[in-house]
């Protein structure tokens, strides 16, 4: 028996499970880079299974994604492509009206609370009942851009 027949595809596809990286070691491709590489690819694949759209739907849709914002330069090809691959999955879904940009953008602050409320260092749970953080309790020693532009500095001329 395979690890993708004795495992749910959730299983399967899960960074975090040790030895179940199914697409890694059961079709010799390359492994997840972040856990929301596997996450994102597996709701696409699971929704394609469960004919929410199909094959071709996806290509025709992450292939315009690619050609219409390809790599940037401050990204690896990996980051690129998952970041296509997640902008085509949101526009796959809001044609399909299975979501839109007001539900997208309550996602994107549970994700913001998420990460606010968790330790450094600790894995991420996402949750959607987070308050609004207390930014003067929030320490996860990111770099933020100064309250004010920092001042020119005087350079005279050399002797």
């Amino acid at each position: 028996m395979t690890d993708f027949e004795s495992q749910s595809l959730a299983e399967a596809l899960d960074p975090c499970r040790q030895g179940s990286n199914l697409l890694a070691e059961g079709m010799d491709a390359p492994k997840f880079g972040e856990p929301w590489h596997a996450q994102v690819f597996g709701l696409a694949f699971a929704l394609s299974k469960a004919g929410h759209f199909t094959r071709d739907t996806w290509v025709d849709t992450f292939s315009k994604e690619i050609k219409a914002n390809p790599q940037r330069p401050d990204e690896t090809s990996e980051d690129a492509y998952y970041r296509q691959w997640a902008t085509a999955l949101f526009e796959l879904l809001e044609s399909l009206d299975m979501m839109n940009d007001a539900e997208m953008a309550e996602a994107v602050e549970a994700w913001r609370r998420s990460f606010l409320h968790t330790e450094h260092g600790k894995p991420i749970v996402f949750r959607r009942d987070l308050p609004k953080p207390d930014y003067d309790h929030v320490h996860h020693h990111h770099h933020h851009a100064p309250a004010e532009p920092p001042k020119p500095v005087a350079v005279s001329e050399a002797i």
